[in-house]
């Protein structure tokens, strides 16, 4: 009970996505007929792609960074998988392969961005570029197949819990907070926070901040297997959307653009709370293109009340104002 009120301290915002995560959640439960396990899992593991999106904007924004090539890594996992499954390759194997990519393309950035200084919107835009052109060349139309064995996996249910939640909580808790408890995951948020502080105190900034890029590629790698499991086949513009999206759901779960803040627990509940969104909306009967208009206020409540609310702290301390 302790750690959960120093958490809602330490990390209000977080707590805040999950309560809109619930309201949402409620509205949807209540307006979807004929509800059932086997419905909630089919959700989930529509979002499981968009949470592992999240889950890796969120670590890179933690170190102070941000990368727009994301969608198209997971693109080519999803491409590389059907690709070579449908071509004779075990599912696994070409799984494992299409992470080494993934992992080259996040050290690639990593570098271009940490050690030789250049502009990361700039450059992970040029690799997204790059990637949509590699993805094509392999998968020209969507087509490939994988095992329907590997396509099930997120539909198994073990007793009443939908396997899909199960890897919704497991792969963030498994890859990240072990990270997050040791001297890495303190030194990302150190250099998010500020990075001359960190350098200062002995924090090797550049490697720290490249780590954050090939941390990212492999939660967007396993969002892409994901998604190979659930279309059961690639599409080389299967990933366009969720760049963006990723980002919008590691903003309405409490991470900060500035970096140094967030958690990857909100991110989760953002994709989750973003997938729900456009679920609620169907149910209401109401087109699908308000989701949009949705989404994008959220955001900009998520971005707008917190610094309103410092701004109204400011405010009422007198010492604050002089000094502004």
């Amino acid at each position: 009970m302790n750690s959960l009120k120093r958490f809602a301290r330490r990390e209000p915002s977080a707590i805040a996505a999950f309560v809109i995560l619930a309201i949402v959640a409620v509205g949807w439960m209540l307006n979807t007929p004929r509800l059932s396990i086997s419905s909630i899992a089919i959700v989930i593991a529509q979002t499981l792609p968009l949470a592992m999106v999240a889950c890796g904007m969120a670590v890179i924004i933690f170190g102070k960074g941000i990368d727009l090539s994301l969608g198209m890594i997971l693109t080519i996992t999803n491409v590389i998988i059907a690709y070579l499954s449908s071509n004779g390759m075990p599912v696994l194997l070409a799984a494992l392969i299409a992470l080494a990519v993934s992992l080259l393309v996040g050290s690639v950035n990593g570098v271009l961005v940490a050690y030789m200084g250049l502009p990361p919107l700039v450059i992970t835009l040029a690799t997204s570029s790059i990637l949509a052109g590699v993805a094509l060349y392999i998968l020209p139309t969507p087509g490939g197949s994988v095992p329907k064995w590997f396509s099930n996996i997120p539909l198994l249910l073990i007793g009443p819990i939908p396997f899909s939640l199960i890897l919704l909580i497991g792969i963030p808790l498994l890859v990240w907070y072990p990270i997050r408890r040791s001297w890495l995951g303190t030194a990302i948020m150190a250099v998010g926070e500020d990075d001359s502080s960190a350098f200062t105190s002995g924090i090797n900034v550049r490697a720290v901040r490249a780590s954050t890029y090939v941390l990212g590629a492999a939660f967007t790698s396993f969002g892409g297997m994901l998604m190979t499991m659930t279309s059961a086949s690639g599409d080389p513009k299967i990933g366009v959307d969720f760049t963006m999206n990723a980002i919008a759901a590691a903003v309405i779960g409490g991470t900060l653009l500035s970096g140094g803040r967030g958690t990857i627990a909100g991110a989760v509940a953002g994709a989750v709370t973003l997938r729900l969104i456009g679920n609620l909306l169907f149910s209401l009967g109401l087109n699908g293109y308000w989701q949009y208009v949705v989404i994008g206020t959220i955001l900009i409540a998520a971005l707008g009340v917190p610094y309103l609310i410092g701004r109204a702290r400011a405010n009422s301390r007198p010492e604050l104002r002089r000094a502004a």
